[in-house]
């Protein structure tokens, strides 16, 4: 090939780290049903990218604090640490706490796993996270127990990094080096769904006129048939023409030889891979807009509450503890916490009704219900009242009983 290139003056291509990572690890999708599934094409499917931003959106919505332990079994915000800052308000000098989030998310839900490299300060505390996009980092064992981070960008090798020194969100993992490209797994749904989307259009594109044949009396010459082709083209191309009448002449005759959209049965195979693609990604039809004739207000709602305990749920224990174990001090008294109040909160007036409950039963503090709302505490209000109707037996006095 060098002989050649030298031969006709050609300059060989260099290969970008992208297509070297390509060709090495065999991320450059698969096709199914005559369409190529990749990272890229897959988030073109509408159902793909309202899960993946649903799931994004609910680990990047939430308020993401981090706790000290504090005296009394209490915990309090641990507001004088540079983490609290990094993590809840700016991670690098491009993007807010919002922003990297959910990217990150995006990246682990779509592609298995979401890299960001940490870059210390003199005193070693995490100063910044640099998110490393897809395709451009791999992982591989040095020792049995050992693993190293390889790392690059359009300008070439950033670098090799030991585990220490990269934040990885992980989706569901096969071994504890590697995730699941959620893409392959589900490639069989996607690659169906982006099918039947280009058939769909392919019927559009014609009018929702199905093929066939044109059968006329006699012989055609050449220059018969292609006035003829065009003519047929003309009137019942596009979606313009849709429902116009083909004038037929010379005894000529149509018979149809391709199913219709109703045949072939578009909408419900529609249907169904929407259906296919969401048990995929764990995440109810219902929270993405898709909905039967059987989904009402009450199961929809209650969809909603079992999107944040099935769905959000398991991304957030995921989010909290890698942020506890290797952002924070691992065992110590530091830990991350979403407020996801917002989330499960429900309507004023159970609200009200469920803090009255627990005031009067003396379960919580008033002080600590106002914490559930996010207010400040008042003073007075730490302790717990106790029913006038309720009593545990120690303070009672001998004029109460009557066999004294």
């Amino acid at each position: 090939m060098k002989i050649l290139d030298r031969i006709f003056g050609r300059k060989a291509a260099q290969l970008t780290y992208d297509q070297i990572a390509t060709l090495i690890d065999g991320n450059g999708g698969s096709s199914v049903a005559g369409v190529a599934v990749t990272d890229k094409t897959a988030l073109q499917v509408a159902t793909v990218l309202a899960c993946v931003r649903e799931i994004a959106n609910g680990c990047a919505t939430p308020d993401l604090h981090v706790f000290r332990d504090a005296t009394g079994g209490r915990s309090e915000r641990a507001t004088n640490i540079p983490e609290y800052r990094l993590l809840s308000r700016r991670p690098n000098e491009w993007q807010t706490s919002f922003e990297w989030r959910r990217m990150m998310t995006v990246h682990a839900a779509l592609t298995g796993a979401g890299l960001s490299l940490k870059i210390r300060g003199d005193n070693r505390r995490v100063r910044e996270l640099i998110p490393v996009m897809p395709g451009r980092w791999d992982v591989r064992k040095v020792s049995r127990y050992e693993v190293r981070y390889r790392c690059w960008d359009e300008f070439g090798m950033i670098g090799e990094f030991t585990p220490d020194d990269v934040f990885v969100l992980h989706n569901i993992q096969w071994d504890w080096v590697g995730s699941l490209n959620a893409v392959k797994l589900a490639a069989n749904a996607i690659g169906l769904a982006i099918a039947t989307e280009k058939s769909h259009q392919a019927f559009h594109a014609n009018g929702v006129r199905p093929s066939g044949i044109y059968s006329v009396e006699g012989n055609l010459s050449a220059e018969q048939y292609d006035r003829l082709a065009k003519q047929i083209q003309a009137r019942s191309g596009g979606a313009a023409n849709a429902g116009r009448p083909l004038i037929l002449d010379r005894a000529a005759k149509w018979m149809q030889t391709a199913m219709t959209g109703v045949d072939a049965q578009h909408i419900e195979t529609r249907r169904q891979q929407v259906e296919e693609i969401c048990r995929a990604y764990g995440v109810f039809p219902a929270i993405i807009g898709h909905s039967d004739k059987a989904t009402t207000y009450a199961s929809a709602e209650a969809f909603f509450a079992a999107h944040v305990r099935q769905t959000l749920t398991p991304w957030h224990k995921a989010w909290t503890q890698r942020i506890d174990e290797t952002l924070l001090d691992g065992s110590g008294p530091l830990f991350a916490r979403f407020d996801t109040r917002y989330m499960v909160a429900g309507t004023m007036k159970d609200r009200a009704q469920w803090a009255r409950t627990m005031a009067e039963m003396g379960i919580y503090t008033r002080n600590e219900l106002r914490e559930e709302e996010g207010k400040d505490p008042l003073p007075g209000l730490d302790e717990p009242l106790t029913p006038l109707n309720m009593a545990n037996g120690q303070g009672a006095s001998n004029e109460d009983d009557p066999s004294a």
